[in-house]
């Protein structure tokens, strides 16, 4: 494939093009196990993403009144995250022509990946054999991505927000790319009028992103959240709770030494199925919006195992 899955997810929601290569590609280089190291940092963050500027007030908007807002938000990956122990893919096989068991390689965002060495024997004579190269990482600090979000007042103190993108065919090999998130936010201190001087609410979300046939992530979220209006200024923060489910299935290549024919290679193709779950669960945010007329400027940090920055900007009616 040519083009990186994740390219056609970032070309409809994200700023950023920084996948230059394709992460099937490198996940074709894994099996199972050395996969899921290798991807995990990249489900975080984008659990950390998709889960941040979800509000930027506890504030309840009035019935029917509405505003669209578009969030920049960036989660940083740890510097611990950037690199993991690959298992050499041809232990237990019959033939093992690499010396190492297992070395230091880059995750998705880390730098240069390692390699494997080794050294055969054809007719007995000793031969060296090419370096068995795993991926390099993408050496980047943490994942950016943009996304949109409308949100429209309820009677009862509720209110309903939407993410979406319809379905569309980005490359044919890739197939569709379709977003959708909806969420619900209900005021708790209109139940205590006069008493509480805050704005109080809880929230819940559920996303879900299809990448063609080839990776899935859905998401759900939770949080309550506590505001305080000061003339322009609103300063908002709150507790969350998510939980990003990613699947993803490809085929594993594996190449193995021939040494009837050192020149050509045994390629097995092996099916991979990817289930993994976003380290990042609770989160704490803090955050300040500026209100100029219709106009809404904000931006917060939330810090959890992977922390998120997010800024954003609303008009609000």
């Amino acid at each position: 494939m040519k083009k990186t899955l994740v390219i056609g997810l970032i070309m409809i929601i994200s700023v950023s093009m920084l996948f230059a290569e394709t992460i099937e590609e490198k996940l074709q280089k894994f099996g199972q196990e050395n996969a899921e190291k290798f991807i995990q940092p990249a489900v975080n963050c984008f659990s950390g993403n998709l889960n941040s500027g979800l509000y930027n007030t506890a504030k309840v908007l009035k019935p029917f009144r509405f505003q669209l807002s578009f969030n920049v938000m960036t989660t940083f990956v740890p510097d611990e995250d950037k690199s993991f122990n690959v298992t050499n893919p041809f232990i237990g096989d019959t033939f093992n022509p690499y010396q190492e068991n297992e070395i230091e390689t880059a995750t998705i965002f880390g730098t240069d990946g390692g390699s494997f060495t080794g050294v055969t024997e054809v007719n007995g004579v000793p031969v060296s054999i090419d370096p068995l190269k795993m991926p390099d990482g993408l050496d980047l600090a943490g994942l950016p991505l943009v996304m949109p979000q409308f949100a429209l007042g309820l009677p009862f103190g509720n209110e309903v927000q939407f993410r979406y993108f319809p379905k569309t065919e980005v490359d044919k090999e890739i197939g569709d790319v379709g977003f959708l998130g909806i969420g619900v936010k209900h005021s708790i201190d209109q139940y205590f009028p006069g008493i509480i001087p805050i704005d109080v609410a809880i929230q819940g979300f559920y996303q879900k992103l299809e990448v063609g046939e080839l990776i899935e992530i859905k998401s759900l979220a939770a949080n309550a959240q506590i505001s305080k209006k000061f003339l322009i200024f609103t300063f908002y923060g709150g507790l969350g709770w998510e939980k990003t489910d990613f699947l993803a299935e490809y085929k594993f290549t594996k190449e193995t030494f021939n040494p009837s024919n050192p020149a050509v290679p045994i390629v097995t193709e092996i099916p991979v199925k990817l289930e993994l779950e976003s380290d990042n669960s609770m989160k704490a945010t803090v955050g300040m919006r500026l209100s100029l007329l219709f106009l809404k400027l904000y931006g917060d940090y939330s810090f959890a195992k992977y922390n998120t920055a997010n800024v954003g900007i609303g008009l609000g009616f």
